[in-house]
């Protein structure tokens, strides 16, 4: 269903009082006489009422009513005597069909609301349709009763096939490009859309050969005539002057409030909010789609189409009025601590010098407000080339959101070499440098740009100006970033312990409790990340992209704890909600990570690769520098383990030092029968390191069942029971599963007492899966390749059984026949990819 014939729908369907609000442009008056021509309800009596002319008393309005309804109806007239209103409500009640009156204009009637109330009430059969330009108390109206509803002006706005409709009337251009052009133009306003109709029924002749850079001219010229022919209105052309210097401003405010009005400085005008009042009745103004403060007041704006009209006219015939309204704004929202605003309007205005002195002197404060997003493109689209080249920090700006905004699968222009050259220590400049280089997959050159400027002593933060703190604020976090990233974990946590402080207040508080919730979860601390989860959840969500940029720290982190915790079915909320990492997330390696490791405790490794590998194309040239390859390359091991392949896991861990890789080196030995490479891994990292407690813990659980396959039942219990030290420590528990069933189910045999039980989680978490038979075995022989699978030498496993070492050497030579291969490591290898009986 079309747009236009929804709307009919519910003009012609049982809802009793719709009221039609919008702006003069939007097309209120002719959506209501369309469908009165369209006899959509054929089963009504449609009464429509001519608009009042000018401002009408009750009485005089509904005695226009009554005498068209007599027209119409030809009903019975009223007792003579009874006021207008009365007279209505008894003539409408003694009719016994259904009616539709059409009120158009009704803002013009004062206090018009309880008696169109009143009307509902007394007549059943009686359906109204008005039009408003202003939304008076009809909100309080349509939720005092049943079957009312109000139509918006963003919901007459015309579709790409209502402005076909209404170009085709003209034998317009019906090509897609020029009708999308034109709803896109005129922001699909009816009253604009025929504007241009007009225009081209007169400058065309029907052609179809216009051009995008013709049509463009044509429509500023159409919406000019439009925008020219309401200043035309008795009501508001006294204001002309006003009304054209106002352009200049994006919001007008509905109630007074602690700003100085005057210092918008609009020509004639000495009441601002008078002002608003005047031009939201004569059909000038839209609520702002912009919320302002949680309980300001409601602010007003000119639909953009129109907005910009009244720019070029102004431009034209009041020139020094505009700059002056807009000279005047700038400086009134720089008072009122709104550089975001009066940058705005500073680009708006073209005034190119001012843009650039607010950028220098409010960086930090822009960015917090996320004007990377929001007028980015704005710096790097219109500020002159030559005025921008000039000025480092736009140049700068611009490069980083060049960078920003590309995927990350496709060249950008990155810093030249000679950037660094003579940066200061100023926060901005910093940040800006070690962004870019970030995002350039530069991660150790950042990290040296944050220490050359990390050595200047710290500042007190009770000491500085609100904006100085804020600006030390976004530098510390971003310098936590980059340490971060270089895998810098302490430096980082003392950086972002910094920017939550000094950023209380501003979304920085926020953005540092995620950052901090993740060190905490990649490093195992689960008591601690679980404080910082709660912190970042304390605050509320950002607007648009800026939650987007914010979050993914505070998500990943909750999704890593409930893993920790078992708790797959959490972390798959969370990443569910998450998505998928876009091009300019920094922390894209954290979320794949993440999502491998929700593959693999859940028993769908595959899965797990195939997600992993379908998105590490577009961060490739991010994984050769910096903590990310080493994440990445650590998951996909344990997910290629899981698979079977031993190959593929070692070859992207066998060179690796790094603590998050040593427990998948430790467990390939051990998946791969080889219990005393494992071991030795094991003991070297307790005899020389002091790394992260999740390391220690999955080595420490590693460690016995490698112990246990080796039949050193002492060693086995004393790794176990270090590990159940540092569960209870941290709240870790899946370093218990990381095994296969048969090894989860030995270490459950050492009669150690454990957080959780693992004859249960052997079934529940299957990391690495158990295969069902196909494969035929002799009960001897299956019982050997358990063995084997659990990581026992041929001594350990001939004790075992009781048997002699000759007996289990024979088996094993049969065993290597059925399985098709010659030793010890592809027996384990072929066991794990075939169903064996």
């Amino acid at each position: 269903m079309s747009p236009r014939a929804r709307l009919f729908a519910i003009l012609s369907g049982t809802t009793r009082l719709v009221v039609v609000q919008g702006n003069r442009f939007s097309g209120k008056t002719v959506l209501a006489r369309s469908w009165l021509l369209s006899k959509a309800d054929p089963d009504a009596l449609v009464v429509p009422v001519t608009a009042p002319a000018g401002t009408s008393t009750p009485d005089a309005y509904w005695t226009d009513v009554l005498s068209a309804v007599y027209a119409r109806t030809g009903a019975t007239r009223a007792e003579s005597g009874l006021a207008s209103f009365d007279a209505l409500s008894a003539v409408l009640s003694a009719l016994q069909q259904q009616i539709v009156l059409i009120l158009d204009a009704v803002d013009r009637v004062h206090r018009i609301e309880p008696y169109v109330t009143a009307l509902l009430d007394l007549c059943p059969h009686l359906r109204i349709i008005a039009t408003t330009r202003t939304p008076g108390d009809w909100q309080q109206v349509v939720d005092a009763g049943a079957h009312r509803t109000i139509l918006s002006a963003t919901e007459l706005v015309c579709a790409a096939e209502e402005t076909i409709a209404i170009l085709g009337a003209a034998a317009g251009p019906q090509t897609q490009r020029t009708v999308q052009w034109i709803t896109r133009r005129t922001t699909g306003l009816p009253a604009l859309v025929d504007a241009v109709r007009e225009s081209l029924q007169q400058h065309t002749a029907g052609s179809l050969g216009i051009v995008i850079d013709d049509l463009d001219e044509l429509i500023d010229h159409a919406i000019d005539r439009a925008v020219l022919r309401a200043l035309d209105d008795p009501d508001v052309t006294p204001l002309r002057r006003s009304i054209l210097a106002s352009a200049a401003l994006t919001a007008l405010p509905e109630e007074p409030s602690s700003t100085d009005h005057s210092d918008f400085s609009l020509p004639d005008v000495s009441d601002i909010v008078a002002f608003t009042h005047t031009m939201i009745a004569a059909g000038f103004l839209d609520p702002s789609p912009h919320k302002g403060q949680d309980s300001g007041p409601r602010r007003w704006c000119y639909p953009e189409p129109v907005r910009t009209s009244l720019r070029r006219i102004a431009e034209h015939h009041h020139p020094t009025d505009l700059h002056a309204t807009e000279t005047a704004t700038i400086d009134a929202l720089l008072r009122a601590g709104d550089p975001h605003t009066a940058l705005t309007h500073a680009i708006d205005g073209s005034h190119w010098e001012r843009a650039l002195d607010i950028v220098d002197e409010h960086w930090t404060t822009l960015y917090t407000g996320g004007f990377l997003d929001t007028l980015g493109a704005a710096l790097v689209e219109r500020i002159p080339t030559e005025i921008a080249d000039t000025h480092p920090t736009i140049k700068a700006i611009r490069r980083l959101h060049r960078q920003f905004s590309a995927p990350r699968d496709v060249p950008v222009v990155t810093a030249e070499p000679d950037v660094a050259v003579g940066i200061g220590p100023e926060p901005a400049e910093v940040v800006m440098r070690a962004m870019m280089l970030r995002i350039d997959g530069q991660f150790l050159e950042a990290a040296k740009v944050c220490d050359a400027a990390s050595d200047h002593p710290l500042a007190v933060f009770d000491e500085l100006d609100e904006h100085i703190r804020h600006a030390y604020a976004f530098y510390y976090l971003h310098v936590g970033i980059t340490y971060l990233l270089v895998d810098r974990t302490d430096d980082a946590t003392a950086m972002f312990r910094r920017a939550h402080v000094a950023g209380a207040g501003t979304f920085v508080e926020r953005d540092a409790a995620g950052k901090l919730a993740l060190t905490c979860a990649l490093e195992g601390t689960l008591v601690d990340a679980h404080a910082w989860i709660d912190e970042e959840l304390r605050h509320p969500p950002l607007p648009g992209d800026s939650e987007k940029l914010v979050r993914t720290a505070g998500c990943v982190a909750a999704a890593l704890v409930a893993l920790d915790e078992l708790e797959p079915d959490t972390a798959l909320d969370i990443l569910t909600e998450l998505g998928t990492p876009a091009d300019n997330e920094e922390f894209w390696a954290h979320v794949l990570y993440t999502r491998g490791h929700h593959a693999l405790l859940t028993g769908m490794p595959t899965d797990g690769l195939r997600f992993i590998e379908s998105h590490l194309q577009r961060y490739s040239t991010l994984r050769t520098d910096g903590f990310s390859a080493t994440l990445i390359d650590a998951v996909l091991a344990d997910l290629h383990l899981a698979c079977g392949d031993f190959d593929r896991a070692e070859d992207l861990i066998a060179t690796s030092t790094h603590p998050s890789t040593v427990p998948v080196r430790a467990r390939a030995r051990l998946l791969a029968a080889d219990p005393a490479g494992a071991q030795q891994i094991v003991d070297q990292y307790f005899a020389t390191s002091a790394g992260p407690v999740r390391t220690s813990m999955e080595l420490a659980v590693l460690g016995a069942a490698t112990a246990a396959a080796l039949d050193d039942v002492d060693d086995a219990r004393g790794h176990l029971e270090r590990a159940v030290t540092l569960s209870r420590h941290s709240g870790m528990l899946r370093p218990f599963v990381l095994l296969p069933p048969a090894m989860q189910t030995a270490l459950a045999d050492l009669s150690v007492e454990l957080p959780l039980d693992l004859s249960h989680t052997a079934t529940r978490f299957p990391t690495f899966p158990v295969y069902r038979p196909l494969l035929t075995l002799t009960a001897r022989e299956r019982a050997v390749l358990d063995a084997l699978l659990s990581g026992r030498t041929v001594t350990a496993i001939a004790a075992s059984q009781f048997v002699s070492v000759n007996t289990v050497k024979t088996q094993l030579r049969s065993l290597y026949r059925k399985l098709g291969v010659h030793n010890r490591k592809d027996a384990v290898t072929a066991a794990r990819h075939l169903q064996l009986d």
